[in-house]
């Protein structure tokens, strides 16, 4: 016959009670914070894998972040680009050029040089344009405008003579005043050179989901692993000179044949400065150029349609882990009601128990 004393009675009741006050507790702030756990203690494996997710949704977060930024830059860049082959080189530049060389308008050039100026100065400030506090066709340096026209009339990108081929050939310097030498020199950077640098290898690399990754050994941007949202305005106008030493954007163009014109003198009937055969050249590399510009214009378009498609599916994955993280950390409303309710009925339960288990005192028996 097993014997139970009333102090071992009391102690069994008083640990069920405990225990059915906890989980009443336990019960009651679950459905106060529709939380499954509020420690980690309390579910280790899936206060884990939350904070796994919830690393997760950060990067996602900033990334998707990153490149809607990327996106607005892109798209204001379009807009730019458009903007200039749209109005500025059809109303400024090809209907005056064309005008120019049409004989009954001779009498006319100067007016239609100012024109053609005019337009040069426009695309240039469109080239000029900024995106928040930065300058869009800056490349990887886009705190200074890039772009401007020199007292000599020429195009200078971050200060160098872009169509210029007295000093095309010449050391670029950098902003110390000093000479660039390339990588393992002996020889210094030519500004021709330094151009071609910062039209193809000028980078700005940002994270953007693809995997950012750096070499461990160079410890460069791996560039399949990140986008690069340089945008280099000189290789977008076009840089240096052809063959025949006429300038291979359009702007330039609109310049030296707004010169040409100039030099037209309507009362003698003479070309002072170049020839209608010069001024005829300079009107069909002025299309060519803008095809160029066209096709640069294209390719910011389908970087723009890759960094639309690449934030829809940042926006899935997000929602994706969020999914995932609120079915580990919420609770259904209907579980942690039913659960509280239960919590409630074993709490009185065990109270009314206690009637019959805990002994009444003298006291008790004097009432």
């Amino acid at each position: 016959m097993v014997r139970i004393t009333t102090n071992g009675s009391l102690f069994n009741y008083r640990y069920n009670l405990s225990k059915n006050t906890n989980s009443l507790n336990n019960a009651m702030t679950k459905v106060m914070t529709g939380r499954n756990f509020s420690t980690y203690a309390s579910a280790p494996a899936a206060a884990t894998r939350a904070f796994k997710i919830h690393s997760s949704l950060n990067s996602v977060n900033a990334q998707y972040s990153n490149n809607k930024t990327v996106l607005s830059k892109y798209e204001s860049a379009w807009s730019n680009i458009k903007g200039i082959l749209d109005d500025l080189s059809n109303k400024l530049g090809d209907v005056p050029a064309l005008e120019g060389l049409n004989g009954t308008n001779l009498d006319n050039l100067d007016t239609q040089a100012k024109v053609l100026r005019s337009g040069a100065r426009a695309i240039v400030q469109s080239m000029n344009a900024q995106y928040d506090e930065d300058y869009i066709f800056a490349g990887s340096d886009n705190k200074e405008a890039p772009f401007a026209i020199d007292k000599d009339g020429f195009i200078t990108y971050r200060g160098i003579q872009i169509d210029n081929p007295a000093t095309l050939k010449q050391d670029y310097t950098g902003p110390d005043g000093k000479p660039v030498m390339k990588p393992g020199g002996p020889n210094n950077y030519t500004n021709a050179e330094m151009l071609q640098k910062w039209a193809e290898d000028d980078h700005l690399y940002v994270d953007i989901g693809l995997g950012f990754e750096q070499d461990n050994d160079t410890g460069e941007v791996i560039d399949s692993s990140a986008f690069d949202a340089a945008i280099s305005g000189i290789d977008i106008m076009g840089y240096g000179v052809d063959k025949d030493g006429d300038p291979k954007n359009m702007a330039s163009l609109m310049l030296k044949l707004a010169d040409v014109f100039d030099g037209y003198d309507p009362d003698t009937k003479t070309w002072n400065n170049g020839t209608l055969e010069d001024a005829t050249r300079l009107v069909g590399k002025f299309q060519a150029s803008k095809d160029a510009m066209i096709d640069k214009h294209s390719e910011l378009d389908a970087e723009s349609k890759f960094l639309n498609t690449n934030g829809t599916q940042l926006k899935s994955n997000f929602d994706a882990l969020n999914e995932e993280l609120n079915s580990i950390e919420q609770v259904d409303p209907v579980d942690a009601i039913t659960e509280l309710v239960w919590a409630q009925t074993c709490y009185s339960a065990a109270l009314q128990v206690g009637v019959n288990v805990i002994p009444q005192s003298l006291m008790d028996y004097l009432k």
